[in-house]
């Protein structure tokens, strides 16, 4: 049994666990609002713009526009994987290494490159595949979109890699993060949706358009402009999630820190009032005994 010393000790300890778990689920709820409300409101412009370039990729020749090539053979693919920089997320970054290593066992590809954003995806990037870049330092990440497109479209362009996905954490609620796998190069045509999605994309886009000078060089020119929408839309996303899951695992650990600390003040003041009861027990004892030898 622990004496009240040593118990004290660790109740201090667990007071200033208490103090570092509150504050930092302060601060992730100060910035939380703000990351959820960018995320949402840019899912609808993304929605649309990707409408736009099915709309225009219906009417083109894909063989003239090589981000629309898709390849013959499945050598190399490329994930842009989106984490974060700092830990205290829960299973945040956990969840998403799952489900990547989850695609790329039932991939068809031979080989696998990385592009990392984000600290945390360093090591899985380089225990799956090739790191070709790393932008984790770029602060926030949504600045460093220009270079990632770079890389990507030149990559793709010159037949190095043949797929391009990005690997991010897509914000549902406060609760609620999911991983997520979205292919962005080659861009599917619309003759390559499938169901239901395809009668839904027909029935948003059932208009007639005049193209001047042709669809082929309006989407050659909207095509960098998606990627960039695209990329856009995911940063906001994992941010809003690093967000929410950090103002949720640090309340869950001030939660328990909390309790943690009630129990040991409960266990503190038991054993204190035992050595209280056992030192007037001594007393009297003694009391007893200087009587009984007078």
């Amino acid at each position: 049994m622990a004496s009240p010393r040593l118990i004290k000790k660790r109740l201090k300890s667990v007071k200033n666990i208490y103090k570092i778990s509150k504050a930092l689920e302060m601060v992730a709820a100060s910035k939380v609002q703000k990351a959820q409300d960018k995320a949402v409101s840019s899912k609808p412009f993304s929605e649309k713009i990707y409408d736009l370039i099915q709309t225009f990729a219906k009417v083109s020749d894909p063989k003239t526009i090589p981000l629309l090539k898709i390849p013959e053979k499945k050598n190399c693919d490329l994930f842009v994987l989106v984490t974060t920089n700092r830990g205290l997320c829960g299973s945040l970054n956990t969840n998403l290494f799952k489900a990547l290593a989850k695609h790329i066992e039932k991939s068809n590809f031979s080989q696998h490159s990385f592009i990392s954003v984000g600290k945390k995806g360093r090591s899985m990037a380089i225990t799956y595949g090739k790191l070709l870049a790393d932008y984790s330092d770029y602060k926030p990440f949504e600045s460093a979109i220009t270079v990632v497109i770079k890389n990507i479209t030149d990559s793709f362009l010159a037949g190095e890699v043949d797929e391009v996905n990005l690997v991010y954490n897509d914000f549902v609620s406060a609760l609620v993060q999911e991983p997520k796998i979205k292919k962005i190069l080659p861009i599917r045509q619309v003759e390559l949706l499938q169901g239901e999605e395809q009668e839904k994309l027909i029935k948003k886009e059932n208009i007639n358009y005049n193209f001047e000078p042709s669809p082929e060089d309006v989407l050659q020119s909207l095509l960098p402009f998606y990627l960039e929408v695209q990329l856009r839309e995911v940063f906001q996303e994992a941010e809003a999630s690093e967000h929410s899951a950090r103002m949720v695992a640090m309340k869950n650990a001030s939660d328990n820190a909390d309790q943690l600390s009630y129990a040991l003040n409960l266990e503190f003041n038991k054993q204190r009032q035992q050595e209280i009861t056992g030192e007037l027990a001594d007393i009297v004892t003694a009391g007893v005994s200087l009587e009984n030898h007078e």
